[in-house]
């Protein structure tokens, strides 16, 4: 069994890790929240509540506890990685880091790589503040591993989706198909956006566990399809079993008339995530499997 401590993990992807990791078996896991979402009852996964924050606190519930892996899926200040090593010490031998592919330069049209820029900061200050932290805890996590004798791991996943996601994205589409509402369409949107299914995420992590492939790598994590606005309603209609009419807007129209449409209007957000699948061996749900899971879990709420 390896043991993991998971940070957060009772809201989205760190949920769906828990409950995939559960019932698949293979780990021990110790998840620790504020406990204003708590997990279900779940085989091999104790819970404790705490704010992360709180160092004495953590170091009181994990005094003696050593961890093969660490599973960060709520560090966004800086300081947040370093206050878990102060309370853990030199017993953790992996920290993995869950980091966002927003770090890269968004003039980046192309396919952003690994070692591509990353956003820091800028001089004009116009990074957002989320990025920016994001990046910062990039070089946090590393600094810290080195100094207690750990092994990084830090995961750049594209736009996440599937069951449990509590950003209006692929929710925002079911919802207006299932309540019988016109779904807003872009006419003349080309950006085109990289995807990652829920459930990619959580078994990426598990082969992260203990694996000498990533130790003190960066990995993006996306799937291959290059979406757009177009494709997208294209995926819509195909896993939907409920006929949907389109409202059409340009561009200028969708800003002019503030439609909280999810994806970017007027640029790329492409993520490559071959390192990942050539080093761990790992293949990722095809875009409309994953779309037509979500559909049916999305539509059961949704219909209630």
């Amino acid at each position: 069994m390896k043991k993991v401590l998971v940070i957060g993990g009772s809201y989205f992807a760190g949920r769906v890790f828990n409950i995939l990791s559960s019932r698949e078996g293979g780990f021990d896991i110790h998840v620790v929240n504020r406990g204003t979402r708590p997990l279900k009852p779940l085989d091999n996964v104790k819970t404790y509540i705490s704010d992360r924050h709180d160092r004495v606190k953590m170091a009181q519930l994990f005094e003696g506890q050593s961890f093969d892996a660490v599973i960060d899926f709520c560090a966004y200040a800086t300081g947040d990685i370093k206050g878990i090593f102060s309370a853990l010490g030199n017993r953790v031998s992996q920290y993995i880091f869950i980091s966002t592919s927003s770090v890269y330069d968004p003039l980046l049209s192309g396919l952003k790589k690994e070692a591509d820029p990353v956003l820091y900061e800028r001089p004009d200050g116009t990074v957002d503040k989320y990025i920016e932290d994001k990046a910062l805890l990039e070089l946090e996590c590393m600094e810290q591993c080195s100094s207690h004798g750990a092994s990084y791991t830090i995961l750049r996943p594209a736009f996440i989706y599937g069951p449990f996601n509590y950003a209006p994205r692929e929710s925002y589409y079911i919802k207006k198909i299932v309540q019988g509402e016109s779904v807003p369409n872009v006419t003349d949107s080309f950006s085109r956006f990289s995807f990652l299914y829920v459930s990619d995420l959580a078994h990426i992590l598990q082969k992260c566990v203990c694996n000498e492939a990533s130790r003190n790598e960066v990995f993006n994590a996306a799937g291959p399809e290059e979406i757009t606005y177009a494709s997208y309603m294209e995926v819509l209609r195909k896993v939907s079993d409920i006929p949907f009419v389109t409202a059409d807007y340009t561009v200028k129209e969708v800003l002019d008339k503030n439609i909280p449409l999810p994806f970017p209007l007027d640029n790329n957000d492409l993520v490559d995530g071959r390192k990942l699948k050539d080093s761990l061996g790992f293949d990722y749900t095809p875009f409309d499997s994953g779309m037509k899971k979500t559909f049916e879990i999305f539509k059961s709420v949704f219909s209630t």
